[in-house]
């Protein structure tokens, strides 16, 4: 019984074997043969779309479809099969014909496709700003837009946006001769044809542009000049043949320019204003330049003995010099700085001038001998006395005219009033005599802005040889006698 049961399933077992491989013989021989044949395209649906819109695309021998191209620009193939292909239409896709592509051939459709482009569209602008300011546009389907436009007077191109969405655009204002309100232009393509959406009287420039009514005819070299006009705070530098000027005094209607005293004569030199960050450089007019009839030396900072810049000053060289460098040029040295007296004085490295001026400066650790100084006397100049008040306008206005101690004296400056020293003392130091802090009331002392003669004289202070003139700027101090402290003048001495 045993061995019917084993013969039984062993023919059980090839019968089984014998099914299996008819059945893979089978498969194989109903495998489809390769299809070569191009694709066909029967229609499509819909008709016409816009951006974003899904094209099926119906017909045979579709499986193999790698490229769809409307308008012939390729767009995105979303779905493919046998009988349907699927397309999305993208912002580059253009009105046209539908062309299917496989390996083995191209189809085109009949019939043309038809987009409905998208337009810009702007609910928000900014309706007036400054120049070289950000303007802000808001909207839809902005990405569109190539350049924007201020009336015919400005544009910006696309690829000098600051920032560009669908709903937002940012540029910066051109500059451009401004006149009242102009359209706004937003340029873009329908499809490939430019076009424009124009909203009308939509914007002004905010253009404070600088305006000069008047220069002054002449300057001397070293001295100061004046341009008068309009908005001329917006002025970010002034050029004088290229080179920036100094400025020392800067309004809405007035600059005053200092002109360097290393330049030359110039007939007729150009200057020009910078403005608008940096964008925008304009000619403004021209000036004499001539040479300066006395020396002038603009912002110089002279420091106490015991400031580790402490120098002395000459009106004719417009040097300074270190102690050690004093005794071989005495003789031209005119200012030295030092504290006493409850404030910073200026004075002469004289022996006579109390025989104390000479020990407050040390070269090498020795004290410098005053033997060969420049005696000097000072004076302060008042609005009150009428040759004084002239030269103080003089002097202010950068029209001082040539002039020696001779001269001076013919026009009214007065010598016989000789102090040691020019002095500024603390503010709150205040005159018994009268009332006024003793920078306003005394003949040695000195205000800021104020001006005071000096005197070059013989050795007995009798003759006056040679005059100047010392206009205090500014002063540092940390206390009201700093031998640390500094003073800033501008000094002006006669040629000979």
């Amino acid at each position: 019984m045993m061995n019917i049961n084993k013969i039984i399933i062993g023919w059980l077992s090839v019968i089984a074997s014998v099914l299996v491989l008819v059945t893979a013989c089978h498969e194989t021989l109903n495998v489809d043969p390769l299809d070569t044949t191009p694709p066909e395209i029967t229609g499509f649906t819909p008709k016409i779309g816009q951006i974003g819109t899904m094209v099926s695309i119906t017909g045979t021998h579709l499986r193999d479809v790698t490229s769809i191209k409307i308008g012939g620009v390729e767009a995105n193939v979303t779905r493919v099969n046998r009988t349907l292909v699927m397309a999305e239409i993208t912002k580059d896709n253009l009105s046209g014909k539908i062309e299917v592509t496989s390996p083995y051939g191209t189809a085109i459709a009949e019939e043309d496709f038809v987009i409905e482009y998208l337009r810009p569209e702007v609910t928000e602008w900014s309706k007036e700003t400054g120049v070289f300011a950000a303007m802000v546009i808001k909207g839809k389907n902005l990405e569109l837009v190539n350049e924007i436009s201020f009336g015919a007077k400005a544009s910006v191109l696309k690829s000098d946006f600051e920032l560009q969405s669908d709903e937002k655009i940012e540029i910066i204002v051109p500059y451009y001769e401004s006149d009242g309100a102009v359209d706004l232009v937003l340029k873009y393509n329908y499809g490939v044809d430019p076009t424009e959406l124009v909203i009308e009287n939509a914007f002004t420039l905010d253009a404070t542009a600088p305006s000069v009514t008047s220069i002054s005819e002449k300057a001397f070299i070293g001295a100061t000049f004046d341009i008068i006009g309009s908005n001329l705070n917006v002025v970010e530098k002034i050029l004088l043949e290229g080179r920036e000027l100094a400025v020392e005094l800067a309004t809405s209607e007035k600059l005053t320019c200092l002109v360097p005293t290393d330049f030359e004569v110039n007939d007729n030199a150009k200057i020009e204003f910078v403005y608008f960050g940096g964008k925008m450089q304009t000619s403004v007019g021209n000036i004499v330049l001539k040479e300066s009839p006395c020396y002038v030396w603009k912002r110089i900072t002279l420091y106490g003995p015991t400031h580790p810049n402490v120098n002395f000053f000459s009106g004719i060289t417009g040097l300074s010099y270190t102690p050690c460098e004093f005794e071989a040029n005495a003789g031209k040295i005119h200012l030295a700085l030092y504290p006493g007296a409850n404030g910073l004085n200026f004075g002469s490295l004289y022996p006579k001038d109390g025989g104390l001026l000479d020990k407050r400066w040390t070269c090498n650790g020795n004290q410098i001998s005053g033997a060969n100084g420049v005696p000097l006397r000072f004076r302060k100049l008042k609005e009150s006395n009428e040759a004084d008040a002239k030269f103080i306008k003089m002097i202010n206005e950068g029209t001082l005219e040539y002039f020696d101690a001779e001269k001076a004296a013919e026009a009214g400056l007065s010598y016989s009033t000789k102090k040691q020293v020019i002095r500024h003392k603390a503010e709150d130091d205040i005159d018994e005599k009268t009332g006024l802090p003793y920078n306003e009331s005394n003949d040695e002392g000195i205000t800021i802005g104020g001006i005071n003669l000096l005197m070059v004289t013989d050795k007995n202070y009798k003759e006056v040889l040679q005059i100047g003139f010392v206009k205090l700027i500014s002063v540092s101090r940390t206390s009201a006698a700093d031998a640390n402290g500094t003073m800033t003048i501008d000094f002006y001495f006669e040629k000979k």
